[in-house]
């Protein structure tokens, strides 16, 4: 037998058995590679669908977060995000349309993009548009609004809900597709060494980019993500870390936002729960608060007003929002400011340090018992604002890092600008916590030059 394989007729055999494996080989292979090459369209798909969820949700959200500013101000300044909500949501339901294929089994979803559709056109002529037109019964015609506000975050759910069942079973597919390529790419090996380089190449190749896909998160990160622009005479160090994992969304808020040519509003906040859920929150309570501090009202009168529209906007009894909100006048270093149950709020004159104690309650609790403060920020103090990601961070076995050491870090501190100092904090946490981050943490330091 063994004088036949190393025979010329043994050489024929097995140079028969190349040729008839090859095209078997090939034809194995690309077939692997077309079906992985589907599944990543697949995820692709999916991905853009999910976004576009997100997308109707916070447009949506946007559009009665604006109408109920212009109810309760009747100032123009919202109805331009409003306009620019209401033109993206029918690019976003037409994004949805396209996301999800016209098949029986797609039929729920399907429903669910035409009911959103419905609802939005419904919301906008019984409550944007008579609003709008002068209506006397706006109450009545926003109350009617929150209504239909649930009915659309119901269907939202039932997309997301689809688009997560199609994700796992499109995973489900690349693992079985995954497990079919070891089996033949060590056949392959079997039958000739130089094609299952090659082809094991191509697969190592796709399957890292798999991977990333697989790191798919619901994201609402650039909805979330805002560019600071302070006035000149303000120096600002920021930080943002968010508990979940490879993105920068969660329930973390912080802004500078200039007034006018002396007045900044400085601000910072903690949603309840962590990702897209909380991602959404952040944006509405920015945006209404830059809204409500537009209007000329004191620190606690916004909080007293973003109060109840937040409460409007977010029926659930569990949502809150710890936030403060100071509004900074250079031309006397006054700092008058409202801080709704919210903790890690410091300001350092020279090397003393003093923290600026809650003046009411967390907003959302249905309590309206809000006061105001003042404090000094002149040249060369620094104001430190942070979430409880700062003042709750833990070692590994959970000890919580003790507030007093914060505050000798921030007094001891020989950092030259307020970015500096961020990255200290920061880098205190990392010590502290052996890099493990647990809850969202946001950081916002504020000097004013001399």
């Amino acid at each position: 037998m063994l004088r036949t394989l190393f025979s010329f007729r043994g050489l024929i055999l097995v140079f028969g058995l190349v040729a008839v494996g090859l095209p078997i080989a090939l034809v194995a292979q690309l077939g692997i590679v077309r079906t992985l090459t589907t599944t990543t369209q697949g995820l692709a798909v999916t991905r853009q669908g999910a976004f576009g969820t997100v997308a109707v949700l916070r447009y949506q959200l946007d559009e009665e977060t604006a109408i109920r500013g212009y109810a309760a101000t009747g100032r123009a300044l919202f109805l331009q995000p409003f306009r620019g909500a209401r033109a993206a949501m029918r690019t976003a339901l037409d994004g949805l349309d396209r996301a999800v294929p016209d098949e029986p089994a797609a039929g729920t979803a399907r429903r669910a993009i035409g009911d959103l559709r419905r609802v939005n056109a419904e919301w906008l002529t019984t409550v944007a548009d008579p609003i709008l037109a002068g209506a006397h019964d706006n109450d009545a015609r926003l109350l009617r609004g929150k209504t239909l506000i649930d009915h659309f975050r119901r269907d939202v759910e039932v997309l997301s809900a689809y688009f997560a069942e199609r994700y796992q079973r499109a995973i489900a597919l690349r693992d079985r597709t995954m497990r079919a390529t070891t089996l033949g790419s060590f056949l392959a090996i079997v039958a000739i060494a130089a094609e299952i380089v090659v082809f094991g190449a191509v697969i190592l190749r796709m399957r890292r980019e798999l991977d990333r896909e697989h790191g798919f998160v619901e994201a609402l990160q650039s909805a979330t993500s805002v560019r600071l622009v302070p006035p000149p005479h303000l120096a600002i160090g920021t930080a943002y870390r968010s508990a979940t994992r490879g993105t920068r969304i969660g329930g973390d808020v912080y802004d500078v936002y200039r007034l006018d040519a002396d007045r900044t509003l400085l601000v910072i906040g903690d949603v309840s729960g962590k990702g897209i859920v909380a991602a959404v929150d952040t944006t509405f309570v920015r945006y209404a608060i830059r809204a409500l501090a537009g209007e000329g009202l004191a620190p606690d009168a916004v909080i007293r007003r973003f109060d109840a529209l937040y409460r409007d906007a977010n029926p659930a009894p569990e949502s809150f929002v710890t936030v403060f909100v100071g509004i900074h006048d250079r031309r006397d270093a006054s700092l008058a400011y409202a801080n709704a149950g919210h903790e890690a709020c410091w300001v350092r004159h020279g090397t003393g340090v003093e923290m600026l104690a809650p003046t009411g309650p967390i907003v959302g609790l249905g309590q309206s018992t809000f006061s105001g403060a003042e404090a000094r920020l002149a040249a060369g103090d620094l104001l430190v604002l942070a979430t409880d990601g700062l003042t709750e961070a833990r070692t590994p076995q959970g000890t919580f890092i003790p507030i007093e050491r914060i505050t000798e870090a921030i007094a001891q501190s020989r950092a030259r600008t307020p970015q500096e100092l961020v990255d200290e904090l920061v880098a205190v946490i990392a010590r502290y916590t052996r890099g493990r981050i647990d809850d969202d943490l946001a950081i916002l330091a504020v000097e004013l030059r001399g």
